[in-house]
């Protein structure tokens, strides 16, 4: 992967919580961008800007009890 593309994290969310997850990671500006893959499932995906992922990282571990947080590795939920 090019260091100056775009990294998709996927996560999901307790489904009541995916505005939160959106308003918390936009807040951060230029940091990523959240979009729901399947609403009903509460799936996200965040593509995070280059050299930020360790950044994201941070806050999505910060708020991953409060948000119900889960996190994927090659499309398989850990």
């Amino acid at each position: 992967m090019d260091a100056d593309r775009c990294k998709i994290i996927q996560v999901w969310v307790h489904p009541r919580s995916i505005h939160l997850l959106t308003s918390i990671i936009e807040a951060y500006e230029g940091l990523g961008v959240v979009s729901t893959e399947d609403p009903h499932l509460a799936l996200v995906h965040i593509a995070v800007a280059p050299g930020c992922e360790a950044d994201l990282m941070d806050i999505l571990h910060g708020e991953q009890e409060r948000l119900g947080i889960r996190f994927f590795r090659e499309g398989v939920p850990l």
